[in-house]
């Protein structure tokens, strides 16, 4: 059975009081006050749906009595009909100013009062319906720009995360975002198959904890939601979030899209902090590799051009000591004829040996000398790579104005 609504008539005439009980009974239930002191207690006590309020009273008239019940907030909202035995503008202007919902002139009929109640009642919960729509659209409007506001907060990240060069510094832009939004998280990245925890609380993380995460990541599955929390994995990265809103829908329900965007910019990262590392590693091994070839040429072509001068010197000294010797040996002419001929083809055979050992040498010094112009490529390189790795990072990078 539907309830019955609450009139609280406000006037010192009591026929008046009488005429609308006999009117209204029925219909609502009746509260009566006798003066403005009186029925402003009554509107307090007992919250009634609408208010009957005479205008000529003594002491405080209707009107003064309207304003303040307007300004209380326990009965600012119950609509107020006047009632005065004037109905000239001046008096209907008078009642608007106060705060009053409808006019009604005495003496009046039970059927005038019942329409005019029909009507405030009508206007009243179409206004209520209408309030309702506006918080509504108000909430949804408000929603809208939370989650602008946290798109924001992930491009931000994003753009800031194109700076990180380590996985420490990576975790520290990601942690103080969700820290921004109030969440408690724990990170783990998963590189080159080793785990690397960080929390967004101080203190390290527990072994339980490190498990747990390890295993539900482990299962392979997007989204792990136990308790209040929920665990969001890619392959680099998994995120436990520790007070996850489950008793707000539509805030869990923002954070489910919100957060993915931001693990799916971290997971990127952290393959491409991979890679720059292998590449780092990689130029290391060539820069140190370019310095031992060419160290070793440049070994082999001292050593080429020393036994190149030990050989002149050797077929020098046995020329002269030939020349020397051959006189005193009492050789026959043809006997020392064979012999300076053949000390002539040797001499010859062994130019032509020395001649090809300094092309030889001259090759090694070229390549020696291309390793070389490498070699300082390389280092160059890596000379930059760290000098980036030393400098600050601009905190102001990646910043966006949020709502």
């Amino acid at each position: 059975m539907p309830k019955k609504p609450k009139i609280l008539t406000i006037d010192d005439n009591t026929l008046i009081h009488s005429i609308v009980q006999r009117s209204l009974d029925n219909q609502y239930h009746i509260f009566s006050a006798i003066n403005g002191e009186e029925g402003l207690k009554a509107a307090k006590r007992d919250q009634p749906d609408v208010i009957l309020l005479d205008v000529e009273m003594p002491g405080q008239n209707g009107y003064s009595v309207c304003k303040k019940l307007k300004e209380e907030k326990e009965t600012s909202h119950i609509p107020i009909i006047f009632l005065s035995s004037l109905s000239n503008l001046n008096s209907r202007m008078a009642g608007y100013e106060a705060g009053g919902a409808d006019f009604l002139v005495k003496p009046f009929e039970a059927p005038e009062l019942i329409a005019k109640l029909n009507i405030l009642t009508s206007f009243t919960e179409a206004n209520e319906g209408l309030c309702l729509q506006v918080e509504t659209a108000t909430n949804t409007a408000f929603s809208a720009m939370r989650g602008s506001s946290e798109l924001g907060l992930a491009i931000q990240y994003i753009e800031s995360s194109y700076n990180a060069k380590n996985l420490a510094t990576l975790a520290d832009k990601f942690l103080a975002i969700t820290n921004s939004l109030g969440l408690k998280c724990s990170l783990m990245f998963n590189e080159m198959q080793e785990h690397s925890f960080f929390s967004s609380t101080t203190g390290e993380i527990s072994p339980l904890e490190k498990e747990v995460i390890s295993t539900i990541y482990d299962k392979g599955e997007r989204f792990t939601d136990f308790g209040n929390r929920t665990q969001i994995n890619y392959p680099k990265v998994a995120l436990l979030v520790k007070n996850m809103p489950l008793n707000d829908m539509d805030t869990y329900g923002r954070y489910k899209d919100f957060l993915p965007t931001m693990l799916g910019a971290t997971d990127a990262k952290v393959k491409s902090l991979e890679t720059e590392q292998a590449l780092y590693a990689q130029s290391l091994q060539l820069s140190s590799s370019f310095s031992a070839v060419r160290s070793t040429l440049s070994e082999v072509g001292a050593s080429l051009e020393k036994n190149q001068a030990d050989v002149v010197e050797l077929l020098t000294s046995m020329l002269e000591e030939l020349e020397d010797k051959i006189p005193k040996m009492g050789l026959e002419d043809d006997q020392e004829s064979y012999i300076v001929n053949k000390v002539d083809s040797t001499i010859a055979s062994a130019q032509v040996i020395i001649e090809s050992s300094a092309n030889t040498s001259h090759a090694f010094k070229s390549v020696s000398r291309l390793l070389q112009h490498l070699a300082e490529k390389q280092q160059s390189l890596l000379d930059n790579i760290t000098r980036e790795d030393e400098e600050p990072e601009d905190n102001n990078a990646g910043e966006v104005d949020l709502f």
